[in-house]
Order: structure tokens, then C-alpha cells, then sequence
């Protein structure tokens, strides 16, 4: 069988070790790479990966990747947390150029969170009918997923369902220490390193829009409707200063961890609730929850019988951080979905629509 041929956009975090994923994949060959920022243009692709050169450069030329007509692109761009509904017609926004590839017959995998799902969006039924009409045109399919959300929150939970009866409640917690993490700005815009503040009003829609579409795929899955959603929000202050490996300062007095929970609403009571423990350092909030030293992910099913299963991050062999881990798996996951989506039939695709797929 020939491979398929895949263009990997974005080389960041998640972006490497995609392009790791593809290099190494028995079903694909990468054929182009574009990148978001200057200071990757020029550079080999395997160079980036951390692996031998492959004469495969990183361009910020979107067309000339688009032209050279690919079975599918794995979308990792730079990602704002804004309403994808809302800048959908908006040019030179990623989700404009996603749609002129589906137009264009060009298949699309990414963990873009914010639409994993619709109807937490602002105009959910305009996005959907838009991203469907060029799935249309084209003949082509997009599927949104990821780890958190796109497996621990969602995929994982049904699957483990599968195994209980009477299913009350369940629960998803990731616990990450993201100490590693070189994305300074994106820390402090979370609040590490600031002085807490009351949430003013609207302060939750962040997380209603980055992981409101993970509660919608639970109800859809178990077959309930999310009526409502509401965030529970706690904040640890650090004792001491210090400074990440990463690089932020967190000085003393300031935000040093976060806890938040977002739950979906069924009948007046929480159905789904997806709560997660994100510490600058590992010694951050040592009385909240945890999974081990290095954290990892928590399913909680309240079912007949209950059921519960932890998966610890940082383990020998990997990335060496939790955080890191994530990523590489985030990756992982769509990487292994390309050939699933590419034979799927046209439209955008949740992991209910997809037959099972794992790693080759």
C-alpha cells in the first residue's frame, strides 16, 4: 500500500514530536512542513524532531503546501483559546485556512480543543454547517482530538464504561506540573506569578470554551443532554519565591498552582465534571490531590460497580515531566488517527463517528 502522504503544521511543543510520530509511521511520509513563526523557516524537519535530516524545510508558504495536494494535514498551529466560531471567516485565521484545505480535499487532524466539539460555541450550528460544507466541496474530513480533551476526558471515559452498568457520575483529573514549560506568557495569562484576584464575571469562558466540547462529547456518548455548565475555581499562593526551569518567576504571595473543575449539568445535577490540578512546581499545593510525584490522569466512573483508573506521567522511558509526557501523547493520538480519518467518509468526525484506532 502506498503511504499516505501528510503535512505537519506546526513545529511547537506538540508540533515536534508530530513530526517524530510521521517520520516514524509505517502509513505515512511527510511531505511538508509549515511553521508558524520565522525563526523555523529554513530548518529540516528531522533536524527539529530531534531526528536525522530529511530534506523536508519549514516554509510559511501555506499555498505552496496546499499545492502539493496532501492526503492530510496535522494542524498544530499557535492557538489563542478564542471561539473558533467566531473568527471562522476571519482571514488569515487558522480556521479559515483549515477550511480552504477541506475545500481544497485535503483531510485534517489537530488537537485544536475548542472545537472538538459545537455546541459550546457562541455560534456552534454556523461553525458546524461551515466546516461541513467544506468537507462537502472537498470530499474531506477533520477530526478534532488530543489527550486533554480528545482521550482522558472523553474517548478513555466511554471505553471504560463499557466494562459498568448504571452510571451516575463520572469524573476526569489531569495533575500537571508544567515547570518545563518555556511558554512564559502563556503561564502568567493563566495567572502563575500574579498576585490571585476575584473572577470577575466572564472569567470562566476560557474553560467553557476549551473544554466545554469534552462535556457535550460525554453527554452525546451517554446519550444526555448537557444543559448547563458551571466552574468551581481555587487558587494556591507560594510560600516562597522562585523560578521554573522553564523560566517564569514566581515570586512570593503569587499564584503558585490552580484547581478547577468544569461540570456538565443533566436534570439539576453535575453529570460530568472535569477537574483539573495544574502546579508551577511539584511542590506547589501539596495537600491537593495528585497522582504520584510527577501527577498524570484520573477516570472516575460512579457506576455498578465503580470504577477508577490512574495513569502516572513522567515515567522512565519517556519526556522525563509530566507536562511533557501530555504533549507527546496529544501528538500521538492524532498522528495514529491520520489513516482512520482519511478513509472515513467526508464531514468533521468526534471519536464517536470513527471506528477504534491505535498506534502501528
Amino acid at each position: 500500500m502506498d503511504k499516505y502522504r501528510v503535512v505537519q503544521w506546526g513545529a511547537g511543543y506538540t508540533g515536534k514530536f508530530a513530526l517524530r510520530y510521521i517520520l516514524s509511521h509505517p502509513d505515512c511520509e511527510l511531505v511538508g512542513l509549515l511553521c508558524s513563526t520565522e525563526d523555523s523557516v529554513g530548518k529540516d524537519a528531522g533536524t527539529l524532531a530531534g531526528l536525522g535530516e530529511t530534506g523536508i524545510v519549514a516554509t510559511r508558504d501555506a499555498d505552496a503546501l496546499i499545492a502539493l495536494r496532501p492526503d492530510a494535514i496535522s494542524l498544530m498551529a499557535f492557538n489563542r483559546h478564542e471561539d473558533p466560531s467566531l473568527i471562522m471567516d476571519t482571514d488569515g485565521s487558522w480556521v479559515a485556512l483549515c477550511i480552504r484545505m477541506l475545500e481544497a480535499g485535503i483531510n485534517v487532524v489537530s488537537p485544536m480543543i475548542q472545537p472538538s466539539h459545537w455546541r459550546h460555541m457562541a455560534q456552534g450550528e454556523a461553525f458546524r454547517a461551515r466546516i461541513e460544507a467544506a468537507c462537502a466541496k472537498g470530499s474531506s474530513t477533520v477530526h478534532f482530538t488530543g489527550f486533554d480533551p480528545g482521550f482522558a476526558t472523553d474517548a478513555a471515559v466511554y471505553m471504560m464504561s463499557s466494562a459498568v452498568g448504571e452510571v451516575t457520575q463520572v469524573r476526569t483529573w489531569e495533575f500537571i506540573d508544567v515547570s518545563s514549560y518555556t511558554a512564559v506568557e502563556t503561564l502568567q495569562m493563566m495567572g502563575f506569578g500574579t498576585v490571585p484576584q476575584p473572577m470577575p464575571p466572564g472569567a470562566e469562558h476560557p474553560f467553557r470554551i476549551g473544554w466545554g466540547g469534552a462535556l457535550h462529547l460525554l453527554g452525546d456518548a451517554f446519550g444526555v443532554t448537557i444543559e448547563d455548565m458551571t466552574l468551581d475555581f481555587d487558587a494556591y499562593v507560594s510560600p516562597t519565591a522562585f523560578t521554573t526551569p522553564g523560566g517564569l518567576h514566581v515570586a512570593a504571595g503569587t499564584l503558585g498552582a490552580i484547581s478547577w473543575s468544569l461540570n456538565g449539568i443533566v436534570d439539576g445535577k453535575v453529570f460530568a465534571k472535569l477537574h483539573h490540578v495544574t502546579r508551577a512546581s511539584a511542590e506547589m499545593a501539596p495537600d491537593w490531590p495528585n497522582i504520584g510525584t510527577d501527577g498524570g490522569y484520573r477516570i472516575e466512573l460512579d457506576s455498578f460497580p465503580p470504577f477508577r483508573g490512574d495513569f502516572p506521567m513522567g515515567l522512565p522511558g519517556g519526556t522525563g515531566s509530566s507536562f511533557m509526557d501530555a504533549m507527546a501523547m496529544t501528538a500521538a493520538r492524532c498522528i495514529n488517527a491520520i489513516p482512520t480519518v482519511i478513509e472515513a467518509g467526508p464531514g468533521m468526525k468526534t471519536f464517536l463517528d470513527l471506528p477504534l484506532f491505535g498506534a502501528r
